[in-house]
């Protein structure tokens, strides 16, 4: 009995690895490219390989919960964009759902943007520094992206609980009025200026993953229900 059953076994895992060939191909393509990056950069520009693969705690030898917001608000991001990519998927076949899943696709697009800004500082170190491009200027564009994206799908937004949304976008304002007045408000609360600024953008990252959850939850209820 039992070597029947290790035969059954084995079998569905050959037929497995036959019909996932071309899946696991493709899913290990990107990270094993980005490896053999790696270790070309490290040998001709002579970096250690520490850097790119290890804990940046690690690296630099500090308290391993440091810039815990930062990671968690990566987090969040990921997770809102996994959401909105994962629903897209199974709605955009679906009739009557055209428009709501392309909000869907350019929803979860856009907070992709958002995760490699927030998590590579494009928009602090990396954009202004390597490419010339202003902090200012790039928040401009990301605002005018999310207003096109506002008037574009107004409709499939006005069909959700767009309350969450609007509080995501207060949290946001807030952090960013901080921040155009950092100085000032340096010499008058010091270092809380910081827990204000980065504690209310990661009150609107929350808000933005809560609504693109129950956005999505509530639609694919709807629809498979």
């Amino acid at each position: 009995m039992r070597c029947t059953q290790k035969s059954d076994m084995l079998t569905q895992l050959f037929a497995q690895a036959r019909k996932l060939t071309t899946f696991v191909c493709l899913l290990y393509f990107l990270p094993l490219l980005f490896l053999i990056a790696v270790a070309v950069t490290s040998s001709r520009m002579e970096i250690a390989t520490r850097l790119f693969v290890s804990d940046f705690a690690a690296v630099v030898d500090r308290h391993p919960l440091i810039g815990i917001a930062s990671n968690l608000g990566v987090m969040l991001w990921t997770a809102s964009a996994t959401i909105c990519l994962f629903t897209w998927a199974i709605l955009r076949r679906r009739p009557g759902e055209v428009k709501f899943s392309a909000f869907l696709l350019c929803s979860g697009l856009m907070t992709l943007m958002l995760t490699a800004d927030d998590f590579f500082l494009l928009h602090e170190k990396i954009f202004p520094r390597y490419l010339g491009l202003p902090e200012k200027l790039l928040f401009m564009g990301y605002g005018l992206l999310i207003l096109w994206g506002l008037a574009a799908f107004k409709r499939c937004i006005f069909e959700t609980d767009y309350f969450l949304l609007l509080v995501s976008f207060i949290f946001f304002g807030l952090a960013l009025l901080i921040d155009t007045v950092q100085y000032q408000l340096d010499d008058l609360i010091g270092e809380w200026r910081i827990l204000a600024e980065d504690g209310l953008k990661m009150l609107g990252i929350v808000g933005w993953f809560g609504y693109f959850l129950r956005c999505c939850s509530s639609r694919l209820q709807n629809r498979m229900g």
